[in-house]
Formats: C-alpha cells, structure tokens, sequence
C-alpha cells in the first residue's frame, strides 16, 4: 500500500512528525464502514477526499501549525493537515483510485 505523509507538529513530544493520512480514507470507504457510497470515478473519489479530510483535519488544533520562515522575521503562517490535502488533491484520489480499480 502507498504512503501520503503530510507533516504535523506532535505537541505531546514537541516535535515534527510525519503523518500518513491514506489509512484513515481508506477506513472511510472501507466494506465494513458505515460510509454508503464507495466512490467510483476519480471525480468521485476526490469529492471524498475533499469531504472526509475536512470532517477529520481541518479547523483542529492537532493537525495544525504556525510556519515562518529563517530567520524569524514579522509573518508566519498557520498550516493544516487539510490544506496540505488540498494542494495534493489529485494525487491522493488517483492514488486510492487505482487501489479500488485493482
């Protein structure tokens, strides 16, 4: 199975980590989930992805962060595990795509 890491900030260790998010989709979609519509088409399985990884990541303070650059300037940015889905959208709904075809 592939891996699609996205990074998060663990603040239990205080660190930055590596996070797979296919495992949780493919949990969503999965025969003995509650999830009705297994997605078919690609156009599909991207409006999954968009709707399940916003339920999950976005808007929670576990999969956010604060960036900025170095060194330290006056801006910094709060990044999400959505947004890092969002800018690789069509690659994880062809990745779970081809998975499902196979």
């Amino acid at each position: 199975m592939k891996k699609f890491n996205v990074l998060i900030w663990d603040f239990n260790t205080d660190k930055l980590e590596y996070y797979d998010i296919l495992p949780y989709l493919r949990r969503k979609y999965d025969k003995n989930s509650k999830y009705k519509k297994v997605p078919k088409t690609l156009e599909e399985f991207k409006n999954f992805v968009d709707s399940e990884s916003r339920y999950q990541f976005w808007a929670r303070c576990e999969y956010e962060m604060i960036c900025h650059g170095w060194p330290v300037k006056q801006k910094d940015y709060k990044l999400d595990v959505y947004e890092q889905i969002m800018m690789n959208i069509d690659i994880i709904a062809e990745i779970l795509y081809d998975e499902r075809r196979v």
